[in-house]
């Protein structure tokens, strides 16, 4: 049986959201929760355990770097794989987005084949 991953998306783009949820649900190893920012995030994640977050970069009112600063400040969720989505393709912000050996950055629009490489790369490591 395929191991079911915990994935929180945080994406303000109610579109976006969806079609991140449709193509991880499809998939069928993934079980997607929703926060429409950073906040809500953080407060779902004093619930919740998870496996990896996937987050958008520019939300309001709390935004994916201070998403991922305040989750790297938290003994119990410091080394919780997050990815990082965002249109900005400068190398300054893919740098920013990354932050330390938790992270990486998933460039949008993505693909269904990038999106799964990418969370391959992240949670190959945790089922080890």
């Amino acid at each position: 049986m395929t191991p079911v991953y915990r994935i929180l998306l945080v994406e303000d783009s109610t579109l976006t959201r969806r079609m991140v949820r449709r193509m991880l649900e499809q998939h069928g190893s993934f079980q997607v929760i929703e926060a429409v920012d950073g906040g809500e995030a953080l407060n779902l994640l004093e619930k919740l355990d998870v496996d990896l977050i996937l987050s958008d970069m520019h939300m309001l009112p709390m935004d994916g770097h201070t998403l991922r600063k305040s989750i790297r400040h938290n003994p119990r969720l410091a080394k919780l794989p997050f990815v990082m989505m965002s249109a900005q393709h400068c190398p300054d912000s893919i740098l920013q987005a990354v932050g330390d050996q938790h992270g990486h950055y998933l460039p949008k629009p993505f693909s269904r084949e990038q999106l799964f490489l990418q969370l391959d790369r992240m949670l190959a490591p945790r089922a080890a």
